[in-house]
């Protein structure tokens, strides 16, 4: 219980207990495809990675921030003790998630058939593939209302601080959407004989039975826990919030969360819908656009996904904590969330998206072997790079939101979109498919320049010792790219092995590489800067937490 309170008190420690979760679950989605993409093909991987990117932007413009704007009010009011209003912001909530949920549901079934033919691109397509593409849109659609509905649970719990249940109950989605996936689809090609694209309908159903045993296990959990609210709640003597002012508030946060979320995704919209067209206006063949841009938005975001968990898990944690101290007007804390936030997700991520870049050849030969490995190394150099910015950005916009600069993060989203839809077709046609990446690493660098610079005009930040703390990790950053560049220079090449030696080579390297990151670190003294206390003392109390 003192480790659960504590957790919850802390930010750094609340961010890096929800990172954890998603890093679990991420590691769970990096490795069921190798296994999933060995059955299917490459080729026919555009059926599931085309159906998700649509039912990640839908479910985004669905749930339209109300997580968010649920987690920031239940954590404004909780920090009141007017437990009352915290329960009629739940109610409502609730009630909107789900009808957005099965509003867009219905959206997405009817508009199917568009959208397929819009995600084959140009009219190189037949009739049995517009159809296979529809065939999963409306399969992928029925899980829409279900998430909608977990998302419910997710943002109280977050509001609350409760991030262990958080983390946990993406753990589970994760873990049964995956064993169905594999499961099921074994049983399907492999007794049943069925042809492969009944085994990618398999795989895209799994999102709902995953997102349904998620949905029970936090009904569990919220039997037990949401019972102490309600009680003192009916000892309160105060009436609750008018609800016409709850509305005002949450407009005022999904609003802005949702424009937002759609500009945010402008790399995802840009690619899915022009990238085989331009391609293909460059003289490409369409079987081989379709391939890279399967490359770039499955394969590599697989691999991408691993950094990013930082971002997200930050993202969360930032909306409790910013929110209160907002609330009751504590600078002091507010400051030292904002520094804690920003140096602790760039303390870790940028030398992970170093490393990716530089070993982005041996790593893409070990999760998808030697194919496409030409193209793989490339398009995974520049998505490590885009990494870092899609790391930060959604931190950032959690930030903005709860700091009320809701017309600032639209601003300078949709000048980040313009950027992307700009310079993409020059990009693509002087970097060829790679451009593609290159455009996005633009729009994503448009943003947290803009970002930070308004955070620190606007609130106590010291800009100052950001920079320099950036300006050392990035010199640690060059200290430990020079072990990989010795390691090429001697000859050693993962990918002129088998792939399980390659792992063992690649896990020595990047021990090594990452070794040399944190000696550098220290002798600069960032941990103690970041974290308030040296490598040492951290590894000594994960060691006596672990014990």
């Amino acid at each position: 219980m003192k480790e659960t309170n504590t957790i919850k008190k802390s930010f750094i420690a609340s961010s890096l207990t929800t990172s954890a979760g998603i890093f679990i679950t991420k590691l769970i989605g990096l490795f069921y495809i190798v296994p999933f993409k060995a059955i299917v093909g490459q080729q026919d991987m555009i059926y599931y990675s085309a159906a998700f990117d649509y039912y990640t932007i839908l479910l985004q413009i669905c749930s339209a921030g109300i997580p968010f704007a649920l987690a920031a009010l239940v954590a404004k009011y909780l920090s009141k003790n007017d437990y009352k209003t915290v329960i009629l912001v739940r109610i409502l909530a609730t009630s909107l998630l789900m009808v957005s949920g099965f509003v867009m549901a219905v959206l997405f079934i009817g508009f199917s058939g568009p959208l397929a033919a819009r995600a084959l691109g140009g009219i190189s397509y037949s009739a049995n593939e517009l159809a296979a593409m529809q065939n999963s849109f409306v399969i992928l659609a029925m899980a829409l209302f279900l998430v909608s509905v977990l998302y419910s649970y997710r943002g109280y719990y977050q509001g609350a601080k409760e991030m262990q249940q958080y983390s946990l109950s993406q753990v589970i989605e994760q873990f049964v959407r995956v064993g169905f996936l594999l499961g099921a689809g074994w049983f399907v090609v492999y007794i049943l004989h069925l042809p492969k694209i009944v085994y990618i309908y398999t795989a895209v159903g799994g999102t709902g039975v995953g997102a349904m045993v998620a949905l029970l296990q936090f009904m569990n959990f919220d039997r037990k826990h949401f019972r102490d609210v309600q009680q003192k709640a009916k000892r309160q003597s105060t009436n609750s919030v008018a609800i016409k002012e709850l509305i005002r508030e949450f407009v005022m946060y999904v609003i802005p969360f949702l424009l937002s979320s759609i500009l945010a995704n402008s790399q995802v919209l840009v690619n899915t819908n022009f990238f085989v067209s331009v391609m293909e206006g460059l003289g490409m063949q369409h079987s081989q656009a379709t391939m890279l841009l399967s490359i770039i938005q499955t394969n590599c975001d697989k691999l991408t996904s691993i950094p990013q968990v930082i971002g997200n898990g930050f993202a969360a944690g930032a909306v409790p904590f910013i929110t209160v101290s907002l609330v009751h007007a504590d600078w002091k804390g507010l400051r030292k969330s904002l520094e804690d936030c920003l140096g602790t997700v760039f303390f870790i991520v940028i030398p992970v998206c170093v490393s990716m870049a530089a070993l982005s050849g041996p790593i893409y030969y070990i999760m998808y072997g030697a194919k496409e490995l030409e193209y793989g190394q490339v398009a995974l150099f520049w998505s490590s790079i885009l990494a870092f910015g899609t790391t930060v950005t959604p931190v950032l916009l959690s930030i903005l939101l709860s700091l009320k600069m809701r017309r600032h993060t639209l601003i300078y989203f949709l000048i980040g979109f313009l950027v992307k839809v700009v310079t993409f077709y020059p990009c693509c046609y002087l970097f060829g498919y790679s451009g593609a990446i290159i455009s996005s690493i633009l729009c994503e660098i448009t943003f947290i320049a803009l970002s930070i610079y308004k955070i620190q005009k606007t609130y106590p930040v010291r800009v100052k010792n950001m920079i320099i703390r950036l300006l050392k990790i990035i010199i640690c950053c060059f200290a430990m790219n020079g072990i990989y560049v010795i390691v090429r220079w001697i000859g050693i090449d993962p990918t002129q092995y088998s792939r399980l030696l390659a792992i063992v080579l690649v896990g020595m390297i990047g021990s090594l590489g990452m070794g040399v990151y944190f000696a550098s670190s220290e002798l600069f003294r960032l941990p103690k800067s970041i974290f308030h206390r040296d490598l040492r003392g951290m590894f000594n109390r994960i060691l006596r937490r672990g014990a």
